[in-house]
């Protein structure tokens, strides 16, 4: 079984470890700037870069097929998760009209177990759709609801490409878990 490594994320140094001219720098990315950056506009009025729809990149019911599945968890059919759990994926979209749109390669964790017994994973990944748009997503995952056939929905992020920049979400819902999905991206530009 090859490596299961996330990819790695964004670090900011430590306020010992940067030049004093940058301390308050650092203060003000973790105090809340880059959250008051990300935050939706709460009903955007009519002409903004919000209301062109060609500012928006929606794909809908898309059919995500597995590609590569690679797990510590010897159970395919996800009904025995760990709290070790890690796995590498990768997917190919297909569109509707049955043409293959992008792929994705992606890495989750089991973060922790709730009271109840359910299971919370991380998931997150990098899609590379065939038009030049590289997508970022991540977030938290009921590991435990999306195995029962529920929607899990993260975060998306245009990273590269004509959507660059863009903010939106990601959702998927197993068809058969770890082996197809059926999904939807959503990017905007504010």
């Amino acid at each position: 079984m090859p490596s299961l490594r996330p990819p790695q994320g964004l670090r900011l140094p430590s306020a010992g470890r940067l030049p004093a001219a940058l301390a308050p720098v650092r203060a003000a990315v973790t105090s809340g700037v880059l959250a008051t950056l990300a935050v939706p506009p709460l009903a955007p009025p009519r002409g903004t870069t919000i209301a062109d729809p060609k500012n928006a990149l929606l794909l809908f019911d898309l059919v995500e097929k597995v590609l590569a599945y690679d797990s510590n968890n010897e159970d395919p059919s996800g009904q025995n998760p760990t709290l070790d759990d890690v796995a590498e994926v990768a997917y190919e979209f297909v569109g509707a009209d049955g043409r293959t749109i992008g792929t994705t390669k992606g890495y989750g964790r089991m973060l922790y177990q709730r009271p109840d017994g359910g299971f919370v994973a991380y998931f997150s990944e990098e899609i590379k759709l065939q038009d030049g748009n590289v997508i970022r997503t991540g977030g938290l995952i009921d590991d435990t609801r999306l195995t029962a056939g529920e929607q899990a929905t993260i975060n998306a992020v245009g990273v590269a490409g004509p959507f660059r920049g863009a903010v939106g979400f990601r959702q998927f819902r197993p068809v058969v878990p770890h082996k197809e999905y059926q999904s939807n991206i959503v990017l905007y530009r504010r």
